[in-house]
């Protein structure tokens, strides 16, 4: 039976998170002695050669890369420009453990292996790995994987060693004793498949152990990165200590008020003020040797003005590139669909790593790759140059370092030609490759990826003369889920976005989002000037949610600064569930217990996934779209759950998306059904310690409320939720808005906390629903509906206003009630 009880006493030190137990033996073989046997690796790019074919002699071959060898960095020193590189130095190596550790835990045991039958060599393997679709570590083609074959002896019983010792006494590996390193060859992740290169393999039974490894490069070139910057910061990079460090002081002053319009052909005519005004600026350089940052929270338009950026840089001057990156892959596919609509793939590229697996690319965005022998390359040099927009994912953007396509490298070939052909003549001022780096969700990477993209726009050392710097623009919204790391450590979980954001000369601007005054960001006045520019904006115009959605994420993380501009969003408040209420958030009070799986696998919650699909059902039956429909949990467990007990609905479709949290950030759908899976109070410091759960973790919880455009249902125990000051004033919204359902005579009271309040969102609720309410009375009473003595004196009341409006100044006022007194 699963644990359910929720008395601390029974089981006062269990760890509900125990790893699943595996047996002794099949652990030991993992770790016995074994001749290792290499497979064919996957194909990559040759970068000696790619450079020597633009560049030749033209340009030196790249210097070492700095390595970072320092001590640990003290938990209590703060990063600053002069320990830039001890303090990612020791992040980076916290990071790395910390994953190892997990690719461990996320090792195979006793698993099957076929073979591909389409594989005529019969080289290539199918394994199955559960959560593979959802799992955040980096799994992808190339990377290898150590696979041991299973034997067992004549009692059945797994064979560990074959106890060959050495002459002091041990282990060494017999002539059956093989670790296969195989090469991941295809990823799918929406089977939950990967195909395996296992050269030699010889099935001696259907069951293998399978270990997944750390690729030292994707970390090298972190390190590589930090390295780098901490040696630029050193000698005095100006251009690098102003975007990493922005002070006051690298901002410029503005003396006159903003114009009313702006002077901009838009290639989107549906652009806002805030948008307009975040493209004008940056159009105009006139803030700064700064990062510019563009603020917005969920449906605000963050990728539209990242599109309408990129084209009007393009417009202003056609002979720049403007590079832009994301931090996943999929985020990047969209900046492409998106810019696809106005550019050729002569013009745009997108830009993949070689591990990247095709079946996981669109096909719309197939045109604007370069595939060179079956593989992810980087065009001839000459189209590459050609490319205006070059789209790509923040790790990936070290494809153009090692190409030596930087704007240091490129300046450094074009300036040894130019040497070469006019040596006695002085050098031109030479304009840079690249104008622009745009980081489009910028919250979402950690500081040393956003490195990466930086060291290829940076522009060479000071003594070069060369025409314009490249600007920097980094959009994101600091208060959703950032970098997804295995460790815990604050230097990696915090964006590079987020860090600056903090710093004085965006916090502490008069005008902030922090510094609303009843929910509005200041405007700027005449009284204000001189002022320095702000080298940011806040976008505030929701196009998703409904007004009673937004009024709680905008209370609690956006300063109650978010004005709701959707339209259609009361297309659903005719569900029965909303009973007639102009709200269309509803609390399911649900008590009945969580549980663990028996191998310690996760927590699920039988009862509540009944009432989500219960609720889902009720949606489709409503005529909404099961692919309009989503079911979420932050526990992977109950995604299961749900997904078992969906399937079993012959009318739930594979359609409706029913998945873990975080896969849906950046996502929105018309029903929104939340599973908070969590009914016991006894296991919120185990969830809170490992990051996990959606109590105390407001990052996600403001995920979770951001989703739905026009539903959205909540379903948990609020003795459980309150504990959480966020979370206390969800519940309060939804009491004082008659939102709350279940829970039989319970009466729930809310605690004492600062959270708790009436919102601009909500007081505009209110008056909208008092302004219906009495204009609905004013329509009974005249119809006669209402025959109360409320109406009497109304009618009084009505008869009055009438004489006084048809008398005419001379003419004598009489009254009279309908009795005629």
């Amino acid at each position: 039976m699963p644990d359910t009880s929720d008395t601390p006493q029974a089981t006062s030190h269990l760890d509900v998170y125990a790893e699943p137990y595996v047996p002794l033996s099949l652990k030991l073989l993992n770790k016995a002695p074994a001749h290792r046997i290499a497979c064919k690796p996957a194909a990559r790019i040759d970068f000696d050669a790619y450079v020597n074919a633009f560049a030749g002699a033209f340009l030196e071959d790249a210097p070492a890369r700095p390595l970072l060898f320092s001590p640990h960095l003290d938990d209590n020193e703060s990063l600053d420009q002069h320990n830039y590189g001890k303090f990612f130095k020791s992040a980076l190596q916290r990071e790395t453990d910390a994953q190892q550790e997990d690719y461990v835990r996320y090792s195979l045991y006793h698993v099957p292996l076929w073979q591909n039958p389409e594989d005529v060599p019969l080289l290539t393997f199918r394994l199955r790995v559960p959560g593979l679709r959802e799992s955040f570590l980096p799994i992808e083609v190339g990377d290898i994987v150590l696979v041991r074959q299973i034997r067992y002896d004549m009692h059945g019983y797994v064979v560990t060693s074959s106890g060959i010792v050495n002459n002091r006494g041990e282990p060494l590996p017999g002539p059956l004793d093989i670790c296969y390193a195989a090469v991941i060859w295809v990823v799918d992740r929406f089977s939950e498949t990967l195909h395996l290169r296992i050269d030699h393999l010889v099935p001696a039974s259907r069951f293998f152990n399978v270990c997944f490894t750390l690729q030292v490069s994707r970390h090298a070139a972190l390190q590589a990165a930090v390295g780098e910057v901490a040696e630029q910061l050193k000698q005095g990079n100006v251009w690098l200590r102003c975007t990493l460090f922005p002070g006051p002081e690298d901002g410029k002053l503005q003396r006159t008020l903003n114009a009313a319009r702006y002077d901009l052909k838009l290639f989107d005519d549906l652009l806002n003020h805030e948008q307009m005004r975040a493209i004008n600026t940056v159009l105009h350089e006139d803030y700064g040797r700064v990062p510019y940052l563009i603020s917005g929270p969920p449906g605000t338009g963050k990728t539209k003005t990242v599109v309408e950026l990129a084209l009007q840089l393009l417009a202003q001057d056609e002979t720049k590139h403007v590079l832009i990156c994301a931090p996943s892959d999929s985020a990047a596919d969209t900046l492409v669909r998106r810019l696809s609509s106005r550019l050729s793939p002569v013009e745009l590229l997108r830009l993949n790593s070689t591990a990247r697996s095709f079946p996981e690319v669109p096909d719309a965005i197939l045109p604007y790759c370069c595939v060179d022998d079956r593989i992810f390359s980087i065009p001839r040099f000459v189209d590459f140059m050609r490319k205006q927009i070059v789209v790509t994912t923040a790790r990936d953007a070290e494809l153009l370092r090692r190409a030596r396509l930087t704007n240091t490298d490129l300046f450094d070939h074009e300036l040894g030609v130019y040497s070469a052909y006019h040596p006695r003549s002085p050098v031109p001022s030479l304009l840079l490759h690249w104008d622009a780096l745009i980081i489009d969700e910028a919250a979402q990477a950690t500081e040393p990826e956003s490195l990466i993209p930086l060291l290829v726009v940076a522009p060479p050392s000071s003594q070069h003369n060369y025409a314009r710097e490249p600007r920097v623009v980094l959009v994101g919204d600091q208060n959703q889920l950032g970098p997804r790391t295995s460790s815990k450590t604050s230097a990696v979980q915090r964006s590079l976005f987020e860090r600056l954001l903090g710093r004085s000369l965006y916090t502490e601007h008069p005008l902030a989002r922090a510094k609303e005054k009843g929910g509005h960001i200041p405007r700027l006045t005449s009284e204000m000037l001189p002022i320095l520019r702000p080298p940011f904006v806040d976008l505030i115009r929701n196009y998703r949610s409904h007004p009673g959605i937004l009024a709680i994420p905008s209370a609690l993380f956006y300063h109650d600064t978010l004005e709701p501009v959707a339209e259609d969003t009361d297309a659903l408040l005719d569900w029965p569930g909303f009973e007639g209420r102009d709200i269309p958030v509803v609390f399911h009070d649900h008590r009945g217990s969580d549980e663990i799986e028996s191998d310690g696998g996760g927590w699920y919650n039988v009862s509540e996934a009944d009432i989500a699909v219960d609720l889902a059902r009720s949606f489709l039956k409503q005529g909404v779209p099961a692919a309009d429909v989503c079911i979420m949990s932050p526990f992977s467990a109950q995604v299961k759950v749900v997904r078992t007990k969906a399937r079993a609905q012959g009318f739930i479709t594979a359609s409706v998306n029913i998945g873990p949290l975080e896969a849906f950030q950046g996502l929105e759908f018309r029903v929104v059904i939340i599973c908070t899976t969590r009914t016991r109070n006894r296991f919120l410091d185990q969830d809170t310690a490992r990051g996990l759960g959606i109590i105390y973790e407001p990052k996600r919880l403001n995920v979770a409320l951001t989703r739905a455009k026009q539903a959205m249902i909540v379903i948990g125990n609020p003795d459980v939720l309150d504990q959480d000051p966020n979370w206390a004033a969800f519940l309060a919204f939804c009491k004082r808005n008659d939102a709350w359902r279940g829970g039989d005579d319970y009466v729930w009271q809310a605690p004492f906390c600062r959270n708790i309040r009436i919102s601009r969102l909500e007081k505009q609720l209110r008056a909208r629903r008092e302004a219906m309410t009495s204009a609905l009375d004013d329509d009974m009473r005249r119809l006669g509906l209402s025959n109360d003595a409320e109406t009497a004196v109304y009618e009084e009341g009505v008869l009055a206003e009438q004489a006084v409006a048809n008398a005419s100044d001379d003419e004598p006022l009489y009254l009279y009630h309908k009795s005629g007194q």
